[in-house]
């Protein structure tokens, strides 16, 4: 619990109050590899932020599994749009090792954004950090070349590439992995 609230000050200052006021509805859960967090994230009624582990959003699209998403310590796991699912498509999020998440409940949080206008303004901080990353996302798919698009994927989650299937970030790249592979040997 300590790192959620240290990473929520260091995003915006809360009050005491509004801190033991989180900290009172907010919990933490273990969970363990190669499990469906969230069957349906548009769905899902609770906010998470990982503590220590990895995670995956994905969907299937005409049969295929997409990886669009991987969250890693530190980062908030939660819908941008709750109960609006987009284009047909369920994503569902996955841990992809053993982690440590605190949760907090839609519900409590709607309760603390009513009664702590510090932590309405690190909520919107938030989706505001969320928008920005989605939107570089597609930037750098319709922008930049794959071997441009895994030299940045290398810099944004350096520690990812011997933590994660190659396959999950071939996808997640938007590349079949036999060229990731031919785009790590010249990398």
């Amino acid at each position: 619990m300590k790192t959620f609230i240290e990473y929520i000050n260091s995003i915006s200052k809360l009050s005491q109050l509004a801190i033991q006021d989180i900290e009172e509805c907010a919990f933490v859960v273990n969970v363990t590899k190669k499990q469906i967090l969230i069957p349906e994230l548009s769905k899902s009624q609770y906010l998470y932020f990982i503590s220590k582990g990895v995670v995956r959003a994905y969907f299937y699209h005409n049969g295929k599994e997409i990886t669009d998403w991987f969250g890693t310590e530190n980062m908030v796991i939660g819908p941008t749009i709750r109960n609006f699912p987009v284009k047909e498509t369920i994503h569902a999020v996955e841990t992809l090792e053993e982690c440590e998440l605190v949760r907090i409940s839609f519900s409590d949080l709607e309760q603390l954004y009513q009664k702590h206008h510090d932590i309405e303004r690190l909520g919107r901080i938030i989706a505001i950090q969320n928008m920005l990353h989605l939107q570089y996302k597609i930037d750098s798919l319709q922008l930049l070349s794959a071997k441009e698009r895994y030299i940045e994927f290398i810099k944004q989650y350096p520690n990812l590439i011997n933590r994660v299937p190659l396959g999950f970030i071939s996808s997640y790249l938007g590349m079949n992995q036999v060229t990731l592979s031919r785009i790590r040997k010249t990398a």
